[in-house]
């Protein structure tokens, strides 16, 4: 049917007009939908014609378009998406910018198109929610994020095919909940009714009162704004027209969907503040390398915030060691035998996601006497010695320790490895100290001793007790000549498989840069003698042990 119509016809389509799905409340007129002022003609003869529609159509007039789309693609994606079929081909006839508004299947070409914007998608899909997929019982079990078809609710609706479609969220009809959406959506309660995000109703995402940033996203700075609980999904997410187009975020950078509100303004964090400072997890370094489904053994060297956290999962509730800080709720990781693992158990399992066997992880800036394989194997129980990250250490004499710590006592690698502070954060996100420490420890030798140098060690370790010599004779006169902790002591651990509890109790694995071999017996050695007790094989600044026992 053709603007200028007759009055007769358009009563034919005025149940089509003033109807909504279901409640029978909503109307076009004076909608964004309503384009009567256009050319004078009635609200429905746009789309609709009571006589010679297109077959198999609701009584469709508009011409559709030929285009060919570039629809949405994702390797977290489990639907099947093809070009947009049944009535998504009916929308896009105006929404992709292509066909005149007034262009009907009779009717000549031209006219006013759709005006740029949010509303006008183009033929680029890639940054929308995917339509005109089987929506099924099979997706769900394949995808445990999607809900069953059958808990879906009755407003989101499927079409004929059992298919998801623009008219599953939008109703073109009725336009009361907004951008003609079928339901409210306060809260993200018509994106849970499809996505099933395990562990969001008790994340701190969910419920948190803070206001969302407006930051240079063009759905936030229209308006949308609110408490992050209020705004829920699309603070992150946006369903049309989204600039990282895998899993629709707002920026096209990883990162920046997380630092716009991370940077001290929004929340308490101030992680971009952290992303400046010496050592840090550069997550501003890379650029589209981060893959959901990467294998971490042999993913690129890269580090992004969702690495370490599943912004989904997130919760405030505390942890005591080993078990998975609440911040890191959710994420993947690989356990201490090397197999990874979607959900986190323990802490030190998102460490050794990169810190473990890929080939590619970092390096220790300290060459060894022993040589460190894999990050993880330096934690295993069977070793000689290990700080007490996956399981209790092995010596039961520990005399400095600072109370409540016992010899029972576990700790997380972000005890060490942290934010130096000021941030706000108590994760590894940047330091003024190397290695990403979080506090002071000074590897250099002919170090002066004092409460600062080694300010990491003696957080955990009373200096009192070092320099009385409770656990070791020389520990006075070693750190009184500068010889730092680390000539002698790997603070992760030795393996079983390179070391023994002979020759590398108490973390002994020297730095050889310092650490030589005795010239007199050509042996580079320590040797356990018992409690307290033993004997070294070495030189140091100038000083032959042939051996020296203590």
């Amino acid at each position: 049917m053709r603007a200028g119509s007759t009055t007769a016809a358009l009563i034919c389509l005025a149940a089509l007009a003033g109807s909504s799905r279901g409640a029978g409340t909503g109307s076009i007129q004076g909608t964004p939908h309503d384009l009567s002022p256009v050319a004078g003609g009635g609200s429905c003869s746009f789309c609709h014609t009571p006589h010679g529609a297109l077959p198999g159509t609701p009584l469709w007039s508009h011409k559709l378009s030929t285009a060919v789309y570039k629809i949405y693609e994702s390797s977290s994606l489990k639907a099947k998406v093809g070009q947009p079929t049944g009535s998504s081909k009916l929308c896009l006839s105006c929404h992709d910018g292509t066909v005149a508004l007034t262009e009907t299947i009779t009717g000549a070409a031209g006219g006013a198109y759709i005006s740029a914007g949010g509303s006008n998608l183009g033929t680029d899909l890639s940054d929308d929610h995917p339509i005109s997929f089987v929506y099924s019982s099979g997706l769900s079990a394949e995808d445990p994020q999607i809900r069953p078809p059958l808990g879906l609710s009755p407003l989101l609706k499927l079409d004929r095919s059992g298919e998801l479609q623009c008219t599953t969220c939008h109703d073109a009809h009725d336009n009361r909940h907004g951008k003609f959406l079928v339901m409210p959506n306060d809260r993200s309660q018509m994106c849970v009714s499809c996505h099933n995000m395990k562990s969001w109703t008790t994340s701190v995402h969910e419920s948190s009162a803070v206001l969302v940033a407006a930051s240079s996203d063009p759905y936030l700075q229209s308006g949308n704004r609110g408490t992050l609980a209020e705004v829920g999904c699309l603070a992150c997410h946006r369903p049309h027209g989204a600039g990282g187009r895998q899993r629709l975020l707002h920026f096209a950078q990883l990162e920046e969907n997380c630092l716009d509100c991370h940077n001290g303004l929004v929340a308490n964090t101030d992680i971009r503040a952290d992303m400046l400072k010496l050592s840090r997890h550069n997550v501003l370094r890379y650029r589209g390398i981060h893959d959901p489904r990467e294998v971490p053994s042999a993913a690129p060297l890269h580090v992004e915030c969702v690495d370490c956290h599943n912004p989904h999962a997130t919760q405030r509730a505390p942890a005591q060691a080993p078990a998975v800080p609440g911040a890191m709720q959710g994420a993947s990781g690989v356990t201490i035998t090397g197999a990874p693992t979607a959900n986190v158990q323990f802490g030190y399992e998102v460490c050794f996601k990169c810190h473990a066997d890929n080939p590619e992880r970092p390096q220790s800036r300290i060459t060894r006497q022993i040589t460190r394989c894999r990050r993880r194997c330096e934690f295993e129980p069977s070793g000689p010695s290990f700080h007490p990250v996956a399981a209790p250490g092995v010596n039961p004499n520990v005399p400095s320790l600072v109370p409540p710590m016992t010899v029972a006592t576990l700790i997380y690698c972000t005890d060490c490895h942290g934010s130096d502070g000021g941030s706000g954060a108590k994760g590894p996100h940047g330091s003024i100290y190397p290695y990403l420490l979080a506090g002071r420890y000074e590897t250099a030798d002919f170090t002066p001793e004092s409460s600062s140098s080694y300010e990491l060690c003696y957080r955990c370790h009373s200096r009192n007790s070092i320099l009385g010599d409770q656990s070791f004779a020389g520990h006075s006169q070693h750190l009184q000549n500068g010889i730092p902790c680390s000539a002698c002591h790997d603070p992760h651990g030795i393996t079983a498989s390179q070391g023994s509890r002979l020759n590398n109790s108490h973390l002994i694995n020297f730095d050889v840069a310092i650490v030589r071999p005795d010239p007199v017996t050509g042996r580079q050695a320590f040797e356990d003698l018992g409690v307290f007790h033993g004997r070294c094989y070495l030189s140091c600044h100038g000083r032959s042990h042939s051996p020296k026992e203590y």
